[in-house]
C-alpha cells in the first residue's frame, strides 16, 4: 500500500462527517499526494506532503495509552468513533494548506508559489470548512500547530497560550507535527 494509499484510507475510516468525501475528492484535484512538505527542511521531496501526514498521525498516537485516549475522550465531551475522528482531521489534514502551495525549480528542488497568501493555519482551516464543518476545538489546533513558529506568534500575539489553554489538544498537535518534522529531518540526513 502506498502512502497516499494509507492516507486515504485513514482519511476515509476515521472521517465519517458531512462533506468529508467532498474534501478528499477535491484534494485528489490537486497535488496534495505528490507535493513536497517543504522546500528543504522536511519531505522536500515528491510525496512528502503526504508522507509527513501520516507521521505526524502516528506521531500523535505514539505517547499515547487507552487511559490518556479516554481522559481526550472526556475532556472533549466526545464518543471513541468522533475523538478518533477528532484526530485524524486534525492530523491528516493540518497541512492542507501546501497543496497547490510548491512548484518545482529548473534543475531540481521546490520553491513556494503562494497563490492565496492567508496564512499556514489559517489558510488549513479555510480550506477544510469549504467542504465540512470543523469542531471549534479542531479549528484551533489546526489555526495552531505551528506553535511558536507561527508569525502571528513570533510577532508578539498572545493567542496561542490563550488557544493552548483552551485544550491540550492545540498543544498535543504542535507536539506531534514538530516529533514528526524533527524525525523525518534526521532521517533525511542518514
Amino acid at each position: 500500500m502506498t502512502n497516499a494509499e494509507h492516507f486515504k484510507a485513514l482519511f476515509t475510516k476515521h472521517i465519517n462527517r458531512k462533506g468529508a468525501g467532498g474534501l478528499l475528492a477535491w484534494l485528489e484535484t490537486t497535488d496534495f499526494f505528490t507535493a513536497p512538505a517543504s522546500t528543504k527542511y522536511h519531505g522536500a521531496y515528491p510525496g512528502g506532503l503526504v508522507d509527513h501526514s501520516l507521521n505526524v498521525y502516528l506521531a500523535f498516537y505514539e505517547p499515547l495509552d487507552a487511559m490518556k485516549i479516554c481522559e481526550i475522550e472526556s475532556r472533549l465531551g466526545l464518543g471513541m468513533e468522533e475523538t478518533a475522528e477528532t484526530i485524524a482531521v486534525c492530523t491528516l489534514l493540518h497541512d492542507i494548506c501546501k497543496a497547490n502551495y510548491y512548484e518545482p525549480m529548473d534543475g531540481g528542488g521546490y520553491k513556494v508559489n503562494d497563490q492565496f497568501p492567508f496564512g499556514h493555519g489559517e489558510k488549513s482551516v479555510l480550506l477544510i470548512s469549504r467542504f465540512m464543518r470543523l469542531r471549534e476545538i479542531e479549528a484551533l489546533a489546526i489555526r495552531w500547530h505551528m506553535g511558536a513558529y507561527d508569525d502571528a506568534a513570533r510577532g508578539g500575539s498572545r493567542t496561542l497560550s490563550a488557544a493552548m489553554a483552551i485544550d491540550p489538544l492545540v498543544y498535543d498537535l504542535h507536539v506531534a507535527d514538530m516529533r514528526a518534522t524533527q524525525r523525518e529531518q534526521r532521517e533525511e540526513q542518514k
